[in-house]
């Protein structure tokens, strides 16, 4: 989603031990301009501290865990990749007075591949502050069981053409992976995503379900569209 207020700021380093490079870091965060009208101070704070703190554990811990491991590769005469920490985010939904969006972060500390994690966010810009999922419907709406119906019956569509493939006890494992917090807000309805490994393997990434704003009926507070 085209989201031009949303500017994109970068920190990025690598981190040397005897003139081998350890770690490499690059963090593209966002960051409003100064033409959005609305709060942004908190939400540019928010992503630069964030930035900030991801930074330093690429300098501090993670470094220290490379250095290690590269020692012991040399030791045993092993080669050593370096390791990387990678964050990107990508605006899902701009229209006032919310701003929605997801960022990911990639980390390689050896092995056959990295890792990558997600997290949602979604801001209510007339307040300037986050908001949880339970805040976008009514109260009292088990929005749950409506959400959970949804993505079950497009995780089978998504089996059955080959699209997907899923461990063993579906239905059971969306139910006990689920997490109010992994959502994010798209131009085509409430996206939910399930993190790697938790319902599917690695090689099929993390899986994303968009349910149609019109699945809730008029028990979404907000005027999504």
């Amino acid at each position: 989603m085209k989201c031009d207020f949303i500017k994109t700021r970068t920190a990025e380093d690598r981190f040397y031990h005897n003139k081998v490079l350890m770690v490499s870091v690059k963090i593209n965060y966002p960051v409003l301009s100064s033409n959005y009208s609305g709060n942004t101070m908190y939400f540019n704070m928010y992503y630069r501290q964030k930035a900030y703190r991801n930074y330093r554990y690429a300098s501090t811990k993670l470094y220290q865990t490379a250095v290690k491991q590269y020692r012991g590769s040399v030791s045993q005469g092993f080669p050593f990749h370096s390791f990387e920490l990678v964050e990107t985010f990508e605006p899902t939904y701009c229209n006032k007075p919310l701003i929605s969006l997801y960022y990911d972060i990639y980390e390689f500390t050896g092995g056959a591949h990295g890792n990558t994690v997600r997290h949602g966010n979604t801001w209510d810009m007339r307040r300037g502050m986050l908001i949880s999922l339970d805040s976008l419907f009514v109260k009292d709406y088990d929005y749950k069981p409506v959400i959970l119906k949804h993505i079950a019956a497009e995780a089978k569509r998504r089996q059955i053409t080959g699209r997907a493939h899923y461990f063993e006890n579906l239905e059971e494992n969306l139910n006990k992976y689920f997490e109010p917090k992994n959502f994010y807000l798209t131009e085509e309805g409430l996206a939910i995503f399930y993190p790697l490994y938790t319902i599917a393997p690695y090689s099929d990434g993390i899986q994303v379900f968009v349910i149609p704003y019109r699945t809730f009926g008029d028990k979404i507070k907000y005027n999504l569209n």
